[in-house]
């Protein structure tokens, strides 16, 4: 039951945000040739379970502090109407999907099992990658190893104080709790706390590479995006590195990973940085889905307002 309690109040913000758009029809060639052979219509790329990384973040971060928040993760489907129109590595097109952006909390329920909640700063990257075969999640390499054909970064609508905002809450874990708990642990050295948590961005494109997306404008259209991030990992293997340009192939994987000097011997506890297990949704809408800057602010208060909730509810029960 309060596993179950956590994943309401951690969904507050995601749902918020996804509740108000809409995703839009465009036209994507997996191909990348001249003409219309290859053309197919989607409304939403879906990358397969990744990796993302906060620089200078960990669970007792305070209101007002900023980190770096580093993703990266293969394409999985295509879909259309939610049938799937293309899975990656078809005819051997393959593509990856890499961001970089930073966020600043904005509130904590701090405790030993806080909840943080973050705003989304504009700026940052987001790229979309053609690779002759996926990158690797466990090493953290070749998720740049390819051609750009998408280029964006985070931006606000106007009058809004952030490109989106996004929420992480401890449920537990510490000493015992392997961080990888995917396929063998390929990192014994490494436990993890546990948690949940999500993310809701907008993201204006500035490059679409007319060969994969005919008729995708730079500036006309966006990508709002959500998230879900997990510990401890069950899906697929940490990695290893990050890319934190978004580009430079496999030279340009420098930011340590999964490793105890970048996460310590506690993810999320006693390390400079936190890993997290992320599965994004990436769908095309328009720039009026995106909520208002009292919104945003109501969101994050009534995330803080169910957790509290939730600890009178256990306490009344002891």
């Amino acid at each position: 039951m309060l596993k179950k309690w956590l994943v309401g109040a951690c969904l507050t913000v995601s749902l918020g945000f996804a509740n108000t758009a809409r995703a839009d029809v465009i036209t994507f060639d997996p191909t990348g040739t001249a003409g219309a052979a290859g053309n197919i219509q989607i409304d939403v790329l879906d990358p397969t379970v990744g990796n993302s990384i906060a620089l200078g973040g960990n669970a007792t971060l305070q209101p007002g502090q900023t980190v770096t928040a580093l993703y990266q993760a293969n394409l999985g489907i295509a879909t259309l109407s939610g049938n799937t129109v293309f899975t990656n590595g078809a005819g051997g097109d393959y593509f990856t999907v890499v961001a970089g952006f930073t966020e600043t909390v904005l509130a904590t329920t701090g405790g030993s099992f806080p909840t943080l909640v973050f705003g989304t700063n504009e700026g940052g990257y987001f790229n979309i990658y053609a690779t002759d075969a996926p990158g690797n999640n466990l090493t953290g390499t070749c998720f740049t190893c390819g051609t750009l054909i998408l280029q964006g970064s985070f931006a606000a609508a106007p009058g809004n104080p952030y490109a989106g905002t996004s929420n992480f809450t401890v449920t537990g874990g510490g000493a015992g709790t392997n961080l990888d708990q995917f396929n063998g642990d390929n990192y014994p050295a490494i436990d993890t706390l546990t948690g949940i948590g999500s993310f809701s961005v907008r993201i204006d494109v500035s490059y679409a590479d007319q060969l994969y997306f005919p008729g995708l404008d730079a500036g006309s259209t966006l990508v709002f995006a959500t998230s879900q991030q997990v510990l401890p990992y069950g899906q697929v293997d940490p990695s290893a590195c990050f890319t934190p340009t978004g580009a430079g192939g496999v030279a340009g994987c420098t930011q340590p990973g999964a490793t105890v000097g970048s996460v310590g011997t506690i993810n999320a506890l006693n390390g400079p940085n936190t890993m997290f297990q992320t599965d994004a949704n990436l769908s095309f809408v328009t720039a009026s889905a995106v909520p208002e800057p009292a919104s945003l602010t109501l969101l994050g208060l009534g995330l803080l307002g169910s957790v509290r909730t939730l600890r009178r509810r256990i306490q009344s029960k002891k």
